[in-house]
C-alpha cells in the first residue's frame, strides 16, 4: 500500500519592479496629467471681463503748425536723355550696354559710314569745281549777273559740303549728358532710320526729327521716346513725378518747400515744388488727378527711377495757434465741449475749433494756453469680437486722432500731443 504525500499549498507570486521601472511609470503619469490640465484650460471657455475706460490729461498749447499737402508718385531723374542716330545706315558697333557709366561725348555706337564718306567727298568736289568755276567768271570779266550766280553755286557747295562732314561725324554715336545708361534698344546689323531724339527732365515731350547734323542732345523733358536706341540717365539729381486731386490743387504753386520719403526708407529729403500741372488725367478710379513734380534738393547716388514715395508739401505755416489734440473735443447735444481739468475736479467746457493740423485742432475760444483737458477711451473686454480687440489696440475708440505715436494697444497713451501734420512749436 503506497502512501502519497500531501500536495503543497499554491503561493501566490509578487511582481517585484525594479527602481527604474518605477521611475518611466511616475513619469508617464506626470505627462498624462498635464496634458489634460493644459487641454483644460485651453478648452473651457473664457471667463468675460469688462471694458477697461482709461483717461490721460494733456494741455493747450500755443506754437506754429503747419498744413500741408501729401503727393504720392516716383522718382525719376531730373536729367534723362533718349538718343537715337541721326543719319541712316547699318550698326556695325556696339560700344554699350544698360548700367554702364558713360562720360559726355562718350561713344554708345556706329554706323557704317561708307556711303556717307562718299558724300562728304563728292561735296567736297562740287566744292572745288563751284570755286573754280567762280574765278573763271570773275577773270573774264563776266556780268554781275553771271559772277551773282556762281558766288551762289560756291556757298550752296559749301553748305553741302558742311552738312556731309556733319552726317559723316554723327556716324558714330555720342551720349549729350554724363550719366548711366538706362536702356539699349538696338543691336550690331539693324538697319537705322535718320532722326535723333532726346527727353526726360521736368517738362515737355521727346524732341524727334532733328536735322541729319544732330546725333541727340539733352533736354529737360519728361516724356521719354518708346522707340529711343540709347537712353541716358543722371544719376545725381532726381524728382518725384506724383499727382493730387482737384480739391488741393488750388493751394499747390512751384516753390513751396516739401519733404520727400522713398518708399523703405527712412530719411526724408528736402525739396520744392516744380511744377503743378492744370490738365487732369484720370485715375485707377476714375477721379480726375493732375500732376505735379518736385524736384528734390542736392544729389543723391543711392536712389532707383521708378522707386515710389511720398512727398508732403507745406502749403501754410501759422504761428501762435492754439491747439488741442483732437481726441479731447467731442459733441455733446449740438455743442462742441472738452473736459477741462482742474485740480482734481472736471468740468465740462464749450469751445469753438478752427483749423485742422493733422491730429491737433485749433481752439479759437473757451480755452487758454496751459488749460488742462481730458482724454477718456475705452479698451474692449477680452470676450469682444476680433475686429473690437484689433480697434482697441489702435487707440480703443479715438478714431485715429487725439494723440500722437500710433496705437496704445490698449494701454494708457504715453506719448505727448500734437502730431500729423501739425508741429508744436517749443
Amino acid at each position: 500500500m503506497s502512501t502519497e504525500s500531501p500536495t503543497a499549498p499554491t503561493r501566490k507570486r509578487r511582481l517585484r519592479m525594479s527602481g527604474r521601472r518605477w521611475l518611466w511609470l511616475s513619469v508617464a503619469a506626470v505627462v498624462l496629467i498635464s496634458g489634460g490640465v493644459g487641454t483644460f484650460l485651453l478648452l473651457r471657455p473664457a471667463r468675460g471681463s469688462q471694458p477697461q475706460a482709461f483717461t490721460r490729461t494733456v494741455q493747450a498749447t500755443v506754437g506754429t503748425q503747419t498744413q500741408t499737402v501729401s503727393v504720392d508718385g516716383t522718382l525719376a531723374p531730373r536729367k534723362q536723355s533718349d538718343v537715337n542716330f541721326a543719319v541712316s545706315g547699318t550698326v556695325t558697333h556696339i560700344y554699350v550696354k544698360a548700367g554702364d557709366k558713360v562720360r559726355k561725348n562718350q561713344k554708345l555706337a556706329r554706323i557704317d559710314d561708307t556711303d556717307l564718306v562718299n558724300q562728304a567727298d563728292l561735296a567736297e568736289a562740287n566744292l572745288t569745281t563751284a570755286r573754280a568755276n567762280y574765278s573763271e567768271v570773275v577773270d573774264n570779266d563776266g556780268s554781275s549777273a553771271a559772277i551773282t550766280s556762281a558766288n551762289a553755286q560756291v556757298a550752296s557747295a559749301r553748305a553741302a559740303l558742311t552738312s556731309a562732314k556733319q552726317n559723316l561725324a554723327a556716324a558714330v554715336l555720342r551720349s549729350p549728358i554724363a550719366g548711366t545708361v538706362a536702356s539699349v534698344s538696338a543691336e550690331q546689323g539693324d538697319s537705322v532710320s535718320g532722326g535723333g531724339t532726346s527727353g526726360g527732365g521736368t517738362s515737355g515731350g521727346s524732341t524727334s526729327g532733328r536735322s541729319s547734323s544732330q546725333s541727340g542732345t539733352s533736354s529737360n523733358t519728361s516724356t521719354s521716346s518708346s522707340t529711343a536706341q540709347f537712353s541716358v540717365i543722371s544719376t545725381a539729381t532726381w524728382k518725384l513725378e506724383g499727382t493730387v486731386g482737384s480739391a488741393d490743387l488750388g493751394s499747390l504753386k512751384p516753390g513751396q518747400a516739401a519733404i520727400v520719403t522713398p518708399t523703405g526708407g527712412t530719411d526724408a529729403i528736402k525739396g520744392r515744388v516744380a511744377s503743378v500741372g492744370i490738365v487732369a488725367t484720370s485715375s485707377s478710379d476714375g477721379a480726375a488727378t493732375f500732376p505735379v513734380v518736385v524736384n528734390l534738393a542736392g544729389t543723391h547716388r543711392d536712389l532707383f527711377s521708378g522707386t515710389t514715395a511720398t512727398g508732403l508739401i507745406t502749403i501754410g505755416s501759422y504761428p501762435d495757434v492754439l491747439t488741442v489734440p483732437t481726441g479731447a473735443i467731442r459733441t455733446e447735444n449740438g455743442t462742441t465741449v472738452v473736459t477741462k481739468v482742474d485740480g482734481s475736479a472736471t468740468s465740462t467746457v464749450e469751445v469753438t475749433t478752427g483749423r485742422v493740423f493733422g491730429t491737433a485742432t485749433e481752439i479759437t475760444k473757451g480755452l487758454s494756453a496751459g488749460d488742462s483737458v481730458q482724454i477718456s477711451f475705452v479698451r474692449p473686454g477680452a470676450t469682444s469680437s476680433a475686429g473690437a480687440q484689433s480697434q482697441g489696440g489702435q487707440g480703443g475708440g479715438f478714431g485715429g486722432g487725439g494723440l500722437g505715436g500710433g496705437g496704445f494697444g490698449g494701454q494708457p497713451p504715453g506719448g505727448g500731443t500734437g502730431g500729423g501734420n501739425g508741429r508744436q512749436g517749443r
